[in-house]
C-alpha cells in the first residue's frame, strides 16, 4: 500500500500542488492534504476517486482508509496511555 503521502514525495510534489491538481482551495488546499495524510481527516468518496486516477491507481480508497484507521488507533493508544 502506498499512502497519499510516500506518493507526493516520491513525485516530488508539494502538498499544494496535489491540492491544485485536485482542484481544492488555493487557501486551504495545502492544509488539506496535510490532514489526509495524516488521517486526521478524510475526503469525501469522489475526491479519493480523483486521487487515485492523479496517482495512477498507487493511492486507493483503501489506502485512504487504512491511513485514517491508524491515524485513529493511534489517538486511541495514547488516551489508553494516559488514563
Amino acid at each position: 500500500m502506498t499512502t497519499l503521502k510516500e506518493w507526493r514525495e516520491a513525485q516530488g510534489w508539494s502538498t499544494q500542488r496535489v491540492a491544485d491538481e485536485l482542484g481544492l482551495d488555493a487557501r486551504s488546499g495545502a492544509g488539506t492534504i496535510w490532514r489526509w495524510e495524516t488521517g486526521r481527516s478524510r475526503p469525501d468518496a469522489d475526491v479519493v476517486a480523483k486521487i487515485a486516477e492523479i496517482t495512477g491507481g498507487a493511492v486507493t480508497a483503501d489506502g485512504m482508509h487504512r491511513t485514517r484507521l491508524d491515524f485513529l488507533k493511534s489517538r486511541e493508544a495514547v488516551a489508553e496511555a494516559a488514563a
